[in-house]
């Protein structure tokens, strides 16, 4: 195996810890780990439980084999057992609740035993023990009808959608659309959301709500955050307090309703849970986070954040090894109406971007654009998708990570730049924070490489065919677009999100409430662009749209196939270096581990030859 293939495939064998629990007693911690995005090395996805000693360093081990996909584990009320999911049955076929005893840290895995049906072909979502430990319940879809499945058989199994014409609810309580609605119950016997700021928008800010579930049609009453920060998910600490995930900037941090921080690190934080043990210590957290040359690992901390303790050890074969190191540049944004932010990683093997280092060397730079669009970033191991970052910096490879308007992390006036400015304060800021990396020596502006997935795709291809229209002396001269959308109209028809996302993005315009002479979504649609592109690279006789690689999955239900079509089928017909990948059985996001490994390699080959 070469080298770059040996580094990618330990890159993708990582285990993320991904949920956290505290034992009921608090000395205890469970947690699950898969890989990133819960892709796949085989044919079925696994996942792993893990139990540590709360304190105690390197304490973490296994209690399932990893054979399976064990995931969603919960904590019996009286401590003496943990229920979770597994599909140890039919992998990646049926699916059961398994419970195991617990014998104050020994478990063996021949002692799970399952509690539900063990063929169940829906999987099992989330589980949560009754307060006296005597029942669960759980999440799952209806499993098929025996006729439903004579139907399948006989090639009958028409999806049908019509009009219900339902006449007679009750309406108990209306929860808000959301993209983490994060039900949870806690102290007073309210139930508390995260939903949009305001709450009838997806793409804004995220705060806290409550309802009261006694009160008949209750109306949720935003509790927190959300203005210039952003919640986006909850938890219930062991005394039944609620806490909040908050992103506030490049901050990651675990708070209060009222506010207070109880956690605070400019790190990504993939997990966390709080337990009350005694006065003394407070609260006691045990988080997941990582940064720029350490995976993700599972900490305690008693003094938020201050002092960690490492429960766990799943980046041990990177443990002698950096990867580089994490800069972060701000300035105003173009139009003056707000501060824009970017990560800036300088490779380990390189002088660019020391910050005592006058002389530092500017790099050759992959600008990676985050797809989202209401997503952050900030220093994290794997700060970009598929591991491209860590890999590219073993490449000797500078990488730009902006943080464009639209981005989390900033609250509602932050995030509704994206409601009607797609295509144009996030363009924008991408070109503002690559010259501020320009003018603070770390990037080369002669070798500078533009790439993204989904709306980083999107905005890939839409820096393709506006190359150059700036007041600066650069260009992009290559580029890399991955699931990304070539035309905005189209994602209206052809989205699982379309129906939710684009009349949001565009200001409630969609093609069929639209006059026919209406061209404004036209500012989100690249190929739209295309022409004039062609017409500017003729008359000043250089390049605009630069050689471009699309990566794009053949299953892809976010963002079609047709729209890496669409952008092919152009560059085509003008005689463009081009190169396009479709990945079969693969949707928007990636399952199968070989086609990660392909798409990173190809990366590295553009860039070696482009930049």
């Amino acid at each position: 195996m070469s080298p770059d293939k040996e580094l990618l495939q330990s890159l993708c064998d990582l285990e993320i810890p991904d949920v956290i629990r505290f034992s009921p007693d608090g000395r205890y911690v469970l947690y699950s780990t898969a890989l990133t995005w819960g892709h796949r090395k085989g044919s079925n996805a696994v996942s792993t439980l893990w139990l540590a000693k709360t304190g105690q360093a390197d304490s973490a081990r296994w209690l399932t084999t990893g054979f399976y996909k064990d995931y969603a584990g919960a904590w019996a009320p009286d401590g003496n057992s943990i229920a979770f999911v597994s599909d140890r049955a039919d992998g990646g076929k049926s699916w059961a609740i398994y419970v195991h005893p617990f014998r104050d840290g020994d478990f063996t895995d021949a002692e799970a035993c399952p509690i539900t049906d063990v063929h169940n072909e829906k999987a099992i979502k989330k589980l949560a023990f009754s307060p006296d430990g005597k029942r669960i319940a759980f999440l799952s879809a209806d499993e098929k009808s025996p006729e439903e499945k004579l139907k399948e058989a006989q090639g009958e199994d028409m999806h049908v959608w019509v009009d219900a014409g339902l006449a007679s609810t009750e309406d108990i309580c209306s929860l808000p659309k959301s993209n983490s609605i994060n039900l949870t119950w806690a102290n007073g016997g309210k139930l508390y959301v995260c939903a949009g700021v305001p709450v009838d928008k997806l793409l804004a800010g995220h705060g806290v709500y409550s309802v009261d579930p006694d009160i008949v049609s209750s109306k949720l009453e935003h509790v927190a955050f959300g203005i210039d920060d952003d919640a986006v998910s909850l938890a219930k600490a062991s005394n039944g307090d609620l806490l909040a995930k908050v992103e506030h900037h490049l901050e990651s941090r675990i708070c209060s309703p009222s506010g207070r921080v109880l956690y605070g690190r400019q790190q990504e934080l993939e997990a966390f849970d709080a337990a009350y043990i005694n006065k003394e210590d407070g609260v006691v957290l045990a988080v997941a986070t990582s940064d720029v040359n350490h995976p993700v690992e599972v900490f305690m901390t008693t003094d938020g954040g201050a002092t960690m303790v490492q429960l766990s050890n799943h980046g041990e074969v990177f443990k002698s090894r950096e990867f580089g190191t994490c800069h972060i540049l701000s300035r105003p944004s173009n139009d003056m109406a707000v501060d824009i932010e970017a990560l800036y990683l300088t490779p380990a093997t390189m002088k660019g971007g020391t910050e005592s280092d006058n002389t530092k060397e500017p790099l050759p730079t992959v600008v990676m654009v985050h797809g989202g669009s209401n997503t952050r970033l900030t220093n994290a191991f794997n700060t970009y998708y598929y591991m491209f970052a860590p890999y590219l910096l073993s490449a000797g490879y500078g990488i730009l990570l902006p943080i464009y308007r639209g981005s989390s992390g900033h609250g509602k006036q932050f995030g509704e730049f994206s409601v009607g400015g797609v295509g144009k304060h996030d363009y924008t800021d991408i070109i503002a924070m690559t010259q501020c990396a320009i003018e603070q020596g770390y990037v080369d502006k002669d070798k500078l490489l533009i790439c993204g997935w989904s709306q980083g795709g999107f905005l890939t291809f839409l820096c393709s065919v506006r190359n150059g229209l700036h007041d600066y002396d650069w260009k992009f001269k290559a580029a890399v677009a991955g699931a990304g959308n070539s035309d905005s109209d189209s994602m209206a028809l052809t989205s699982d999100l379309g129906s939710v996302f684009q009349p949001e993005l565009n200001n409630g315009r969609v093609m069929w409430n639209m006059n026919r002479n209406d061209t404004r979504n036209r500012q989100a649609s690249p190929l739209w662009e295309f022409s004039d592109a062609i017409k500017r690279s003729q008359q000043s006789d250089s390049m605009v749209i630069p050689p471009m690689l699309i990566l794009h999955g053949e299953e892809d239900t976010r963002c079609a196939v047709s729209n890496a079509w669409g952008m092919w089928r152009a560059l085509e017909s003008q005689n463009l270096p081009f190169e396009l990948v479709t990945y079969p059985r693969q949707g928007h996001i990636f399952s199968e581990q070989k086609f990660w490994i392909d798409m990173a390699l190809r990366l590295r080959r553009w860039c070696d030859t482009y930049i």
